[in-house]
């Protein structure tokens, strides 16, 4: 009895403390968390595939026990078929370090984001963007230390991802960018700030992926991680110093302060309470189906690379330029998207999101299939709006909820984003482990069965506003309704 006292005595507080997002106005535009974010997906755009190669490569050498002359191929920017019966065995080593990389990275950012949605309603979202930059600046620190230890096995390289899991990694991040582009815009900008966000991600890509193998070349691996590195320290640098809190009076907190069930409690408590026109049912439907693509994403993430190797013969280069090229057509889809299809024809944030997911659909379809390197643009070509599904969720459940419950909502969404992670590089990994040697591209056809799931989602929600007033009429709470 006295514990639940204590409980509600310490509920109270909480509410006390939190400040009420309402009260802060939508600033005048500037760019300001999307700088850092861009520096980092530069960063990883520029070496990503270089890690990948240095895996498999490390894979063959220490792992397999094949000599360095033959896994050389590896590390090469170019691809041959000579060391063809390599790839089979490699790749399938490979998949296992990289799940088991995936899971370690992924258990932290798990734990944490089921406190930090509502614990940065009280101290703040800055801590949610900088965290995670620091971690993934010391992990880039780590990564080059073990490239310079040539006599490291794969399995080292796990330990690298530790700083990067321990402060949240990109689940913590764009929690933390979300919550911050919500309270810093007007409800009438926050679709096109909410694209420019998920650009600015894109153009980092982009530019990475296109500079990657020439970087690669002129400088070699250890100066390209070097790179990669120095960017990470210098993103981390200009949010710690240039980003301006966006919760007014928010205070400083420590560890204490953020391991606090309560904070559980009340996150859960906001996202399961009824609403009315089944309020709770769109909140949790928006958040499967978001969630559902980053499932997608994690599963993929480390296995297209292999995918089009296997099955298309490409090189680093090769795949560096498809990336590029690829996150350009998402990029330019966005910015039309929003900026001509939704702003001249008047098309919905759902409608829109169901046209962006049956893309992906038939994007998936085309990769699974594909016999001829064109294919594969093709399919991207064909999803030219698929990047747009998760900004126009996550905007407009800043548009229906009332503004104290988004951050407690986005907070559910990163933590059920935060298993994806854990569980989809088991599930693609092994899928495709399972099929390299017969149909390596199942893992498309799992993806494109998942997006129909995500479809049907949105087509509830669909249903359920079907006869509000208006596009955006929030979902209020009301005793009794659900």
């Amino acid at each position: 009895m006295s514990q639940n006292v204590e409980d509600e005595t310490r509920q109270t507080e909480i509410n006390e403390n939190t400040i009420t997002i309402s009260e802060i106005p939508g600033k005048p535009f500037s760019l300001t968390v999307e700088f850092p974010l861009f520096l980092n997906m530069l960063s990883f755009g520029l070496a990503g595939a270089a890690i990948s190669n240095l895996i498999l490569y490390r894979t063959c050498v220490h792992s397999l026990n094949h000599t360095e002359s033959e896994c050389s191929v590896f590390l090469s920017l170019k691809k041959n078929n000579e060391t063809q019966h390599l790839e089979n065995e490699v790749q399938q080593y490979a998949t296992m370090v990289n799940t088991v990389k995936s899971v370690i990275e992924s258990l932290a950012p798990a734990l944490l984001s089921m406190f930090l949605g509502v614990w940065s309603d009280t101290y703040g979202r800055k801590p949610l963007i900088v965290w995670p930059l620091f971690g993934i600046a010391i992990t880039g620190m780590l990564t080059v230390v073990y490239s310079m230890m040539n006599n490291l096995g794969p399995w080292w390289y796990i330990l690298t991802v530790v700083p990067y899991s321990l402060t949240g990694g990109f689940t913590l991040l764009f929690t933390g960018a979300y919550c911050y582009m919500s309270d810093s815009t007007t409800k009438e900008k926050r679709s096109l700030r909410m694209t420019i966000l998920e650009a600015s991600v894109s153009v980092g890509s982009v530019i990475g992926s296109l500079l990657s193998s020439y970087v690669l070349k002129a400088v070699g691996q250890v100066y390209l991680l070097l790179i990669m590195t120095t960017l990470n320290v210098f993103a981390y640098a200009f949010a710690n110093v240039c980003l301006k809190e966006s919760v007014t009076g928010a205070v400083q907190g420590g560890l204490n302060s953020v391991l606090d069930w309560l904070l559980v409690k009340e996150m859960t408590r906001e996202c399961f309470k009824k609403r009315p026109n089944h309020g709770r049912a769109q909140i949790l439907l928006l958040t499967f189906a978001n969630s559902l693509t980053i499932f997608i994403l994690y599963g993929l993430i480390s296995l297209e690379y292999l995918y089009t190797r296997e099955k298309l013969h490409w090189s680093i280069k090769n795949y560096t330029i498809f990336s590029a090229v690829n996150t350009m057509i998402s990029f330019i889809g966005g910015f039309f998207g929003i900026m001509v299809v939704q702003r001249f024809l008047h098309v919905g944030d759902l409608t829109f999101v169901n046209i962006a997911f049956l893309s992906t659909i038939a994007e998936y379809v085309i990769k699974a299939l594909a016999v001829e390197s064109w294919h594969m643009y093709l399919a991207g070509g064909v999803a030219v709006f698929k990047g747009l599904s998760s900004p126009l969720i996550r905007s407009l459940l800043t548009k229906i909820l009332p503004l104290e419950d988004i951050a407690k909502v986005f907070a559910l969404m990163s933590a059920v984003e935060a298993l994806c992670p854990l569980l989809s590089p088991v599930m693609y990994n092994s899928l495709y482990e399972f099929t390299i040697g017969t149909f390596p591209g199942a893992i498309y056809f799992l993806s494109a069965a998942i997006s129909v799931l995500c479809v049907i989602f949105v087509g509830f929600v669909q249903y359920y506003r079907w006869n509000v007033s208006s596009p955006y009429q929030p979902l209020h709470y009301e005793e009794g309704i659900q």
